[in-house]
This record gives C-alpha cells, sequence and structure tokens, in this order.
C-alpha cells in the first residue's frame, strides 16, 4: 500500500485553525485505515430480484443516512467467491463515482454485498466511527471530498483520494464525547424533522382527497342544492356540437368524427350526481401532438425563433419557456403544428415520473411527439380550467394506461377516448375556485414546511461546524474528557502512535484499552 505523506504546513495553512490539543491529520495516515474497497470483479456478478444478500448500491447512501429500499440482490456463493465486497455493518460507507461524498454507516443487523460505485472505510481504532462520518457528513468534511472529484462526464474520486481526505484528529475519548453531543442535539432535530415529513405526507393525502370529491361532487354537494334551473352536462355536449358543425359550414374542413361513451362503458364506470355526465375528452377537444425535426437538418434549427417544447418541461404547471426554437421552414416542411396559448399539453412518455403529466402553454409554441396537444376553441374553452384538474388529479390513473415494454407509453388514443365526470359550466366554475382556495392554503403549509426543513438542515450543519472547530462541548464537559489521566493532545498521540507501530507494527492497545470498537 502507497504509504501517506503528511499534510504540510503549507496545506494546513488553508484549513480552518483547530482548537489546542486537535490536528489535522489525512485519513489514511498512521494506518488509520484497516480496509477500503470498492466493488470488484463487475462482470462476474448476477443481480438477482430476490437472493440472501442485499446490495448496497449508490441510491443507498445519502447525506441523510442509509435508505434500506429498492435492494438489488446476490446469492451466499458470489459472496463467498468475492469476500473482499462482503459488509458486516459498521464499516464507513462513501459514494465514490456519481454523488461523491454521501456518506452512511453501514447498518449491523445482517449481512450485505457491496455494490457499484460504493467504497467501504473500516477504520482502525484510533478513530471511532460515528466522528468521522459525522466530519464528512459537514460542509467542511464534504468540501474536502468534493475538491478531489475528477471533472469527467461523471463525478469521481479515487481510492488513493479517500486516503488523501483530511480530518481534524483528537483523543478518542474527545471524539466519543463529541459524537455524543452531535447524536443528543440531532435526536431533537430529527424529532423534528419527522413531525414535518409527515405533515408533508398528509398534505399530499389531503390534496388527493380534495381532488376525488371534487370530481365526484362532493365539494358542491351544498352549492348545487342552492340552484335554480342548472344546466346539465348533455346540455353543454350539445353546444360544443353546434358550435363544431358551424365550424365546418364556416370552414368547410372536416374534423374527425367522435363517438360518445357506449352504454356498455359507461354501466362499468361510477354514479354521478344528477345533472353530471361522463363525456370523453375528445368531445371537448380537438387531440394533436408534434414532431421532432430532423438534426441533420440544420435549416429546421439554425436561427429558429418558434418555440419548440419537450416532454421534460411539462413537469412544472406552467410552460413558458422553449425547450428549442426551429424556424419557418421546419414548421412547413414537417408535421410540426403551432398551438395557441393556453393549449393542455399531456406527456405521452418520459423518464422517471413525467410521463402523464399535465401542464397548460403560456407561450406559441411547437412540441415533439412525446406530448399530447388539448385544444379548445369556442364553449370548449372555459372548460380547460375544469379539464386541468382533472388531468393533475387523474396522473397516476393515466400513468396505469400505458403500454409497451421497457418504457410504457402513452399515445393520442388513450387521451382522447378517457373518460371524465362533466357538469355545467356554472358548477366547473364553482369547483374549481374550491379546489383553488383548498390547495391554496395547502401551499403555504408546504412551503412553511419546505422552509423548516432548510432552517433544519442549516441547523444540523451549524451543529457540525461547531463540533469540528471544537466549540461544541462546554467547559464542564471537556474539562471532564480532557481531566483524564490518560488524555494527551494530539500531536503528542500521534508521535507515541507513529513510534509504536513502527516499532513493532501492531494496533495501539495501551491507547484503545481494547473497547474502541
Amino acid at each position: 500500500m502507497k504509504t501517506i505523506k503528511s499534510l504540510t504546513e503549507a496545506e494546513i495553512a488553508y484549513l480552518p485553525k483547530l482548537p489546542e490539543g486537535w490536528k489535522w491529520v489525512k485519513l489514511g495516515e498512521h494506518s488509520f485505515v484497516t480496509k477500503l474497497a470498492g466493488f470488484e470483479f463487475t462482470k462476474y456478478v448476477t443481480y438477482k430480484e430476490k437472493a440472501e444478500i442485499p446490495v448496497i448500491r449508490a441510491q443507498n447512501v445519502s447525506k441523510i443516512g442509509f435508505i434500506p429500499t429498492n435492494f438489488v440482490y446476490v446469492d451466499r456463493e458470489t459472496m463467498e467467491k468475492l469476500p473482499r465486497s462482503r459488509i458486516h455493518g459498521g464499516e464507513i460507507l462513501m459514494v465514490f463515482v456519481g454523488s461523491v461524498g454521501n456518506v452512511s454507516i453501514a447498518p449491523s443487523n445482517k449481512e450485505y454485498f457491496l455494490g457499484p460505485n460504493v467504497a467501504k472505510i473500516d477504520l482502525e481504532e484510533q478513530l471511532n466511527n460515528k466522528y468521522v462520518l459525522f466530519f464528512l457528513s459537514s460542509v467542511l468534511g464534504f468540501g474536502n471530498v468534493s475538491g478531489m472529484v475528477k471533472a469527467t462526464t461523471q463525478s469521481s474520486i479515487s481510492m488513493s483520494n479517500i486516503r488523501e481526505v483530511a480530518i481534524p484528529f483528537v483523543a478518542l475519548e474527545e471524539q466519543r464525547a463529541i459524537v455524543s453531543k452531535i447524536e443528543q442535539l440531532f435526536s431533537e432535530l430529527d424529532n423534528g424533522i419527522a413531525n414535518l415529513n409527515l405533515a408533508r405526507e398528509q398534505l399530499k393525502v389531503y390534496r388527493q382527497a380534495v381532488l376525488k370529491k371534487a370530481f365526484e361532487g362532493e365539494l358542491t354537494k351544498k352549492w348545487r342544492e342552492q340552484q335554480t334551473d342548472l344546466p346539465d352536462a348533455g346540455e353543454l355536449l350539445e353546444k360544443i356540437s353546434k358550435g363544431r358543425e358551424q365550424v365546418i359550414k364556416t370552414s368547410g374542413k372536416r374534423q374527425k368524427s367522435t363517438n360518445p361513451l357506449t352504454e356498455d362503458k359507461l354501466a362499468e364506470l361510477p354514479s354521478l350526481p344528477e345533472g353530471w355526465g361522463w363525456a370523453k375528452i375528445c368531445q371537448v377537444s380537438k387531440v394533436g401532438t408534434g414532431v421532432t425535426p430532423l438534426k441533420k437538418r440544420r435549416d429546421f434549427y439554425e436561427g429558429g425563433t418558434i418555440p419548440w417544447v419537450t416532454s421534460g418541461a411539462l413537469n412544472e404547471s406552467y410552460v413558458n419557456l422553449a425547450s428549442d426554437y426551429v424556424t419557418e421552414v421546419a414548421l412547413k416542411e414537417t408535421n410540426l403544428k403551432l398551438y395557441p396559448k393556453h393549449t393542455l399539453l399531456v406527456a405521452l412518455y418520459g423518464e422517471g415520473k413525467t410521463r402523464g403529466k399535465c401542464s397548460e402553454l403560456l407561450i406559441e409554441a411547437t412540441t415533439n411527439q412525446a406530448i399530447a396537444a388539448i385544444v379548445q376553441k369556442g364553449t370548449e374553452e372555459k372548460i380547460r380550467p375544469y379539464l386541468k384538474w382533472f388531468f393533475m388529479k387523474n396522473y397516476n390513473e393515466i400513468r396505469m394506461k400505458s403500454s409497451g415494454g421497457v418504457q410504457p407509453n402513452l399515445n393520442l388514443g388513450i387521451i382522447e377516448n378517457t373518460s371524465f365526470p362533466l357538469c355545467s359550466l356554472p358548477e366547473q366554475q364553482a369547483i374549481v375556485q374550491e379546489i383553488e382556495t383548498r390547495l391554496s392554503v395547502c401551499d403555504k403549509i408546504e412551503q412553511a414546511i419546505k422552509e423548516n426543513l432548510e432552517k433544519a438542515e442549516a441547523l444540523r450543519q451549524s451543529i457540525l461546524k461547531k463540533a469540528f472547530e471544537g466549540k461544541l462541548l462546554n467547559e464542564r464537559e471537556l474539562a471532564e474528557v480532557r481531566g483524564a489521566e490518560d488524555w494527551e493532545p494530539a500531536e503528542v498521540l500521534l508521535e507515541r502512535i507513529k513510534a509504536e507501530k513502527a516499532q513493532n507494527g501492531k494496533k495501539i492497545h495501551r491507547y484503545c484499552k481494547g473497547y474502541c470498537k
């Protein structure tokens, strides 16, 4: 193993000044790291959905600790063949490719297998695992690690980089006292964070409950009882149909015919309040899409001024920025269509949670083929706010209609034939107002939760900052630790460790007294 050189005076000068009795050292100095390993023999490992040994990957190691979900597995035979990848529990885990610097401690309740992009770090007995973990989790420690990241397509550091990380060294008794104080303060903080996260989850449930009741007619039940001569859904559909017929007569252009829901289909749908009825999206809208003009046609893009939107833009409620721009040539020579402001857009496919998202155009724009554009004119336009909330409420249900293999997709036919509960325009307006009033309160509460979570994280970092500036322990706690007979300043202790290891190459058992781990 390569010998790790101590920090030079020039390097120490760039680091924060430490309290008396502390000293900056590299993690790999003095054999502090007894084992450091990354994933081995990638091509010989086959992951399984279920087997005896869970695999720890980068997604299981986060800034908030170990995440025991979304495991893949290996069998015991693989574990036996690759003993270096066995995790017994208690090791520090560090992501060294991708989310570089994320650290946690491996649980001690079961065996794990070391997956890709994660290193396991076993420490000598002079370093408390949690002390090192807390330091690496601090802004200062994370900065030390991130400063070593290679500027490549995917961020990464090497095993030797990990050994070069500078940490503030202090006697083991003081490390333990600092860890104990941090855990005490974090326990109180974590209780508050847990309550905030619970409130956030409850808000999600409440939001969905509001939307569910809205489209069952529950939110406007009392309002409806107070109305007289309220038109029904059938009258609204008839008015829209007549408007379409008038457009055909005026323009001479034929429109795609739309068939209403069949009696068999209606029988499968839930009952609705009196005056309501089930309709299909195509009965109140015209649904289209776009294309991706050939990238090799420079005249389709160079100097383009026409906004072109891709499905990635639909993760926000409104689209007011283009993903790219195309030219008039592209608009004329391809199947691109320029959609008007306020067109509703639904993502037909996309990575992660994009598929099924609904957004509203605030600019005139064209789209790619991964988007369904829902255009409404005349009376249909008045339905738009209600319809947008319907798509937001039915996000998961619409996603489930996807078909396909590795990446399931929606298509125009699915969107056009999606059934929704239709009521009169006055009731739609009342429903939208009820939704927006209730959910605006949710938005304010959610913003307050977000701000308090940010404050909690800032407080966490403040605690860690004080800890590694030597300011966390009060005078009594510090005197109690340093009053021990065998307490030594870091510089004296390091010299003794160095001398003893040079003499016999053995662990410093006299210092650790056998209870370090």
